[in-house]
């Protein structure tokens, strides 16, 4: 989103569904109305709606003081006809920058890197003098998309991109790999000018995470983020693979519906690094921006502080890899994951302490884009 807050977009989208359905408020409505109590809510029916509509599968764990609700509907896979359950996992994409994040706050906290310090501390003139401004900028400013690097998913290069893994989808493709189709590309900005979301940029914190560790980065991300925080259905996607099997995904070629699992099961990169369950992927959110957490206070503000957090658009400010905006005079984080074939949306309500995320296996195309928008719609509507 780049005119509206994702939140704003979404309830406002909401408001004309729900008065078709002749129940609900517009999201615009500033009377006294009071929403739907989210404990009385059928939230089981929200989902098998969105499969009735033409979404293969949906999981969707909500956890609040009044609502517990965890289901799914649909297909984990089509061709198998296998039924989707509770605990499936799935890669989740971008929703997953918060864990590179959170690790690179941790060695930062424990005196191990600098995040101010600029980047050509840690990396190689080989990949430093094809990326504009590299010497300038600051592995903070990589965090929170003030860099100004050229993102390798642009639409420039994506098709590239695309086209490269779906070619060759059996080999591991890690940060090197995908950093390929960033080099020699022109800045957006000079660093610490302005925003522009960038997966480059995780990349790169990858690569420097790998440099200072002294091996790739996923051994310390299990050990200082999965296992302390009790993650325990979620790995690195690619690299610890043997530690589970995803879902299946599907995304539209040339019309015709086809499943993107034997690609997305050999990806590990910083920018997405992780497969994971709805219940895992509430939890590491609510980890970061919640008090009572095992994640040390210096540390969480590290990812949120003022130094950290910078204007995104006119409403939705973002930290290091988490968006932050004011909903309905409530404080919601939250950070979204898309890749062909798979959609991921998780959300923290700071002021009510719920926690929301849902999965789509499916993505990029028109049907699923419209009708899991319609499922997170729905939600809101009774949330917020």
């Amino acid at each position: 989103m780049t005119k509206l807050s994702k939140i704003n977009y979404l309830m406002a989208s909401a408001s004309a569904i729900f008065l078709l359905g002749a129940c609900g408020s517009s999201s615009s409505d500033n009377t006294s109305t009071q929403p739907p109590v989210a404990h009385e809510v059928d939230y089981q029916e929200f989902i098998e709606d969105g499969v009735a509509q033409g979404i293969p599968g949906i999981i969707m764990s909500i956890e609040g003081p009044e609502v517990d609700f965890i289901g799914s509907a649909g297909l984990a896979s089509i061709e198998q006809q296998t039924p989707m359950q509770i605990d499936h996992v799935m890669p989740n994409g971008s929703a997953g920058k918060k864990a590179t994040a959170l690790l690179v706050a941790m060695l930062h906290d424990d005196g191990l890197l600098n995040m101010d310090e600029t980047i050509d501390t840690w990396l190689p003139d080989e990949i430093l003098d094809r990326i504009e401004n590299s010497r300038s900028m600051t592995l903070r400013q990589l965090l929170n998309h003030t860099a100004g690097v050229y993102d390798y998913l642009d639409s420039a290069t994506q098709a590239a991109w695309y086209s490269a893994i779906m070619s060759d989808p059996s080999s591991l493709k890690t940060d090197t790999y995908a950093l390929q189709f960033a080099l020699d590309q022109p800045a957006y900005f000079t660093p610490g000018n302005d925003f522009h979301y960038s997966n480059t940029g995780y990349l790169l914190a990858g690569l420097i995470l790998d440099e200072v560790l002294g091996e790739h980065h996923y051994t310390e991300m299990r050990n200082r983020v999965i296992v302390p925080l009790g993650l325990n259905s979620t790995y690195y996607n690619g690299l610890e693979k043997h530690m589970g099997s995803i879902i299946s995904g599907y995304v539209k070629i040339d019309g015709e519906l086809e499943n993107a699992k034997v690609v997305y099961e050999n990806i590990g990169v910083s920018d997405a690094p992780l497969v994971s369950s709805v219940t895992d992927m509430s939890l590491l959110l609510k980890s970061i921006v919640d008090e009572d957490s095992v994640i040390s206070r210096d540390v969480r503000e590290l990812i949120t502080d003022p130094q950290s957090m910078v204007q995104a658009t006119t409403t939705l400010q973002y930290g290091l890899g988490i968006f932050k905006e004011i909903s309905n005079g409530k404080t919601v984080y939250h950070h979204g994951g898309d890749e062909p074939g798979y959609k991921t949306e998780t959300f923290y309500i700071l002021d009510d302490d719920i926690t929301f995320t849902v999965f789509f296996n499916c993505n990029g195309y028109d049907l699923c884009a419209e009708q899991s928008n319609i499922v997170v719609q729905k939600v809101f509507q009774t949330l917020l």
